[in-house]
């Protein structure tokens, strides 16, 4: 039987050193590069609503009926569903239980900012290296030509 070596550019990343929480991907997977693209605009329709929630809860007052302000509560909801959203939107870009190996002792902001910084970075440089393997083979082929 032959043998096809596809030499996919699969990443995997280990969460916290726990060989139980990797996460793969393919940086020139244009499918994941979509799913990201997506989250990107999802996230900014969020930041949007978020936005004016926040200035809603601005004007809350009060307190409910165990004396605590309820602009607590609305804040810890609108918290909980920012979380949510994120959690939701990482499993829809990378398959489902991806946020469940990224913050398996719970949703955290930073976390999530570290994750997705360090795969935007793994994409970039796939792009970069792209870029300068065109551009090389341009000048190679103009040498040649000379």
């Amino acid at each position: 039987m032959e043998s096809l070596r596809l030499n996919t550019k699969r990443i995997e990343i280990m969460i916290d050193d726990d060989p139980k929480r990797v996460v793969k991907f393919n940086p020139d997977d244009v499918h994941l590069r979509a799913r990201i693209y997506n989250l990107a605009k999802e996230a900014k329709r969020k930041q949007d609503d978020m936005q004016a929630q926040l200035t809603e809860l601005e004007t809350i007052e009060g307190e409910d009926s165990l004396g605590l302000p309820l602009k607590v509560e609305t804040a810890m909801k609108l918290t909980v569903d920012i979380a949510d959203f994120f959690m939701t939107e990482i499993d829809v870009a990378f398959g489902d239980g991806t946020s469940g190996i990224v913050f398996a002792d719970g949703f955290d902001f930073e976390s999530m900012v570290v994750f997705l910084e360090y795969v935007l970075s793994k994409f970039e440089a796939v792009g970069a290296k792209k870029i300068d393997d065109r551009l090389s083979k341009s000048v190679a082929k103009k040498k040649v030509m000379k």
